[in-house]
């Protein structure tokens, strides 16, 4: 099941970040994104247990960027993360937005393929985008 996220979740998401993404997210910036936009932060839940999540940020009336897409590594490749990308896309879609945006490491060749297959393109280059000085991609699909 998808559902918005809840402050109850927040350890939960906390720990699908910190063993599935390459940087460190302090707990308020989970609750300082909920806050932003509270239907852009969803979470798939299996038996009571989040498995995964996205969110995101509205930047202007006709573009969404997505902050974090994470699911637990023994439950990846079982089409939980595409399930929340889609819901993003609908919950975006339902409020007007134009195109969404995102970054993604340029190793993560996983994470482009994963993109790519849902009409994301690559359209620049960050240059040491990350903390630890790797280049990213910027990837937009428009709606």
């Amino acid at each position: 099941m998808i559902r918005r996220f809840k402050k109850e979740d927040l350890e939960k998401v906390r720990n699908i970040a910190d063993i599935s993404l390459k940087e460190e997210y302090n707990t308020e910036l989970f609750l300082t994104i909920k806050e932003m936009w509270n239907d852009g932060f969803q979470v798939y839940e299996i038996s009571g247990e989040i498995r995964g999540f996205i969110c995101g940020m509205i930047i202007d009336p006709e573009t969404v960027r997505v902050l974090m897409l994470a699911v637990h590594p023994l439950f990846r490749n079982r089409g939980i993360g595409s399930r929340l990308l889609q819901r993003f896309v609908e919950i975006s879609s339902s409020i007007g937005i134009k195109k969404i945006v995102l970054e993604v490491r340029v190793s993560s060749k996983r994470a482009i393929s994963f993109y790519r297959n849902r009409g994301f393109q690559i359209t620049d280059r960050l240059k040491d985008f990350y903390t630890n000085g790797e280049d990213g991609y910027k990837m937009v699909r428009f709606l």
